[in-house]
């Protein structure tokens, strides 16, 4: 018995060790005048959150990027709804008009395009939703 496990778990590694990659996404450049708007925010227990935004041109440059330490823990959701907030305000400062928003939090995203604002974090998918509709083009 512990021959045929063990013979089982070296055919397992050798299977994992050479399977192939997945097949890398081409970068697609953004139509003229466009800017993607990324986020992402961090959360922690006991530690204040922290939230980052990098904008990018239509050819993939960096154009403006932002971070902050909020003053205390918020759970996850809030704070990632807070660094597209942080996102949508920036690109308003900079007087961008074409925007395509982009955040790892789908929940957050999926409430800002269904209009959801039950939620802990309604309030703050209002404001980015106000703040979006002054861009001439929007989209998360």
């Amino acid at each position: 018995m512990a021959n045929r496990l063990l013979c089982e778990y070296k055919d397992a590694c050798t299977l994992l060790a050479f399977s192939p990659a997945p097949s890398p996404t081409a970068w697609q450049a953004l139509p003229s005048g466009f800017f993607k708007i990324n986020t992402d925010g961090a959360a922690s227990d006991g530690s204040p959150s922290c939230i980052g935004v990098a904008i990018c041109d239509y050819r993939g440059s960096l154009f403006a990027a932002s971070c902050k330490f909020l003053s205390t823990p918020f759970s996850t959701e809030i704070t990632e709804a807070l660094a597209l907030q942080e996102g949508v305000l920036l690109a308003l400062d900079l007087g961008i008009s074409h925007a395509i928003v982009e955040s790892d939090a789908l929940s957050i995203i999926q409430a800002i395009n269904d209009g959801e604002l039950g939620s802990d974090f309604g309030h703050i998918v209002q404001n980015i939703k106000n703040i979006s509709s002054s861009f001439s083009w929007c989209s998360f």
